[in-house]
């Protein structure tokens, strides 16, 4: 068997975010090593329920604090997120594009133009780990460009890394 670079670095990170499981900035770290792979404007892990979703770590605002505008997201706007409906009409683990989900009339869609357009722009994919019967674990990646067909398959390659760490993580999220 042979690795190249890029296998033994990749294999390095994860057993480093193992360790990292109960770290308070287990998050950021996790996004700091899939930034490696896939570039993304912003970022948000969060818990969707049938109440408002709960945060767990969120893609800092220009000014370093809470994004105005994600604030929305939270008060309600997350009920027209494609991503939010897909979830609630069919709960279940994977690796999502936004492509996939999305209604066929999205850019005409209410939540395009007051958040989306706005907030994420261009793409968007998530990660969902199917917790029990209502909670889902999401961590989801928000770009200014379309991500490309290789970026994709990375992300979705790797999925059964990123599941796997995320449900360990909800051992420390409670």
């Amino acid at each position: 068997m042979s690795f190249t670079l890029q296998d033994i670095a990749w294999h390095r990170s994860v057993g480093q975010l193992v360790e990292a499981l109960d770290a308070p900035d287990f998050w950021i770290r996790l996004v700091r090593l899939l930034e490696q792979y896939v570039p993304f404007d912003s970022w948000v892990a969060l818990l969707f329920s049938q109440g408002r979703p709960q945060v767990f770590a969120e893609c800092p605002g220009a000014d370093g604090g809470p994004d105005p505008l994600f604030q929305d997201y939270l008060r309600g706007l997350y009920l027209l997120d494609p991503f939010y409906i897909a979830n609630r009409e069919n709960p279940q683990s994977g690796f999502f594009h936004l492509l996939d989900i999305a209604p066929e009339y999205f850019l005409e869609t209410e939540y395009y133009h007051q958040y989306f357009a706005h907030y994420i722009s261009a793409d968007e994919a998530q990660y969902n780990v199917q917790l029990d019967e209502d909670r889902t674990l999401c961590i989801s990646f928000g770009s200014n460009v379309r991500y490309s067909p290789e970026q994709i398959t990375t992300l979705d390659i790797i999925k059964p890394w990123v599941l796997a760490l995320m449900h360990q993580r909800m051992c420390f999220e409670i």
